[in-house]
């Protein structure tokens, strides 16, 4: 049977400030072990100190969102594993249909349970059932150790964005399967929310850096053409219809993600560095 002391918890930090501190305080009692990766320049280890079930690892540098994990994953042994972002709430509920889930209905071609995501953007509320999806986010996702033993580790090489899509489209190639708990809730802050209004309308949509877009454009279209995959090209393309109607500073962002479209044209990946300028 399956139970707490079955899972790891894996926490990528990136310059963590009190209230990060204090959300897994709240939840670190609901896993055997916490091992928390920090991509900050600065060492956090007194801060975390009071956290007894947790092993902190600073990188001394932002080496991505993939590299974390993956060091994560190689400083554990139980034979599940949930990945946070930093900024995530998980409660027990979750945990527990995880659990649940997997004492009832675990089978050899499941790779990793996924909730639903409660965001100031779509707000979501716990319902019945289960299906099996395509994509999903990485944060609150419950991986099983076999996943990783047989397709491998996250692609250290996107660095930041796509990371967990092209993960969960390498499972379905391998014939593992992603289900979605529909009871599984995690509060979850994606980006920056803006809010236009169109008359009695509003329309709530994501914001983030200009680099954030180089990323994105970059590891959507790399990904899209290695699995084939038309949701991809279709996520691309709205990326590219919100800067052109939805924001400010277009140049800037559209010189990003046109790097990115190039980049990956290029099969340049790994970490953009600001002296690497295309025209």
């Amino acid at each position: 049977m399956v139970s707490k002391k079955d899972i790891v918890c894996i926490v990528v930090l990136y310059n963590p400030d009190k209230q990060v501190i204090n959300n897994i305080k709240e939840y670190c009692h609901l896993f055997n072990r916490i091992v928390l990766v920090d991509n900050s320049e600065k060492d956090n280890n007194d801060i975390f100190a009071k956290i007894l079930n947790a092993k902190y690892i600073p990188l001394k540098a932002n080496t991505g969102i993939a590299k974390a994990i993956n060091v994560g994953i190689e400083n554990s042994d139980e034979p599940y594993i949930l990945t946070m972002d930093q900024d995530s709430i998980i409660s027990e509920n979750l945990i527990d249909a995880y659990i649940s889930f997997l004492n009832k209905m675990d089978s050899s071609d499941l790779g990793a349970l996924t909730p639903q995501y409660d965001t100031d953007r779509n707000h979501i509320v716990s319902a019945e059932g289960y299906e099996k999806i395509l994509l999903s986010m990485q944060s609150g996702t419950l991986f099983k150790r076999k996943t990783f033993n047989k397709i491998g580790l996250f692609n250290e090489e996107l660095f930041l964005d796509v990371v967990d899509w092209e993960f969960f489209l390498r499972m379905k190639e391998a014939h593992l399967n992603l289900i979605r708990l529909n009871n599984a809730v995690l509060k979850h802050q994606p980006a920056i929310t803006k809010v236009i209004g169109f008359g009695p309308f509003k329309l709530k949509y994501g914001s983030a850096s200009p680099i954030r877009y180089y990323y994105q454009a970059r590891n959507l279209l790399w990904t899209a053409r290695k699995y084939h995959s038309k949701p991809l090209y279709a996520n691309l393309f709205v990326k590219f219809l919100k800067i052109i109607l939805l924001f400010d500073h277009k140049q800037t962002y559209l010189k990003s993600f046109r790097q990115g479209i190039r980049d990956a044209n290029n099969n340049q990946l790994g970490k953009y560095y600001s002296n690497y300028e295309g025209n």
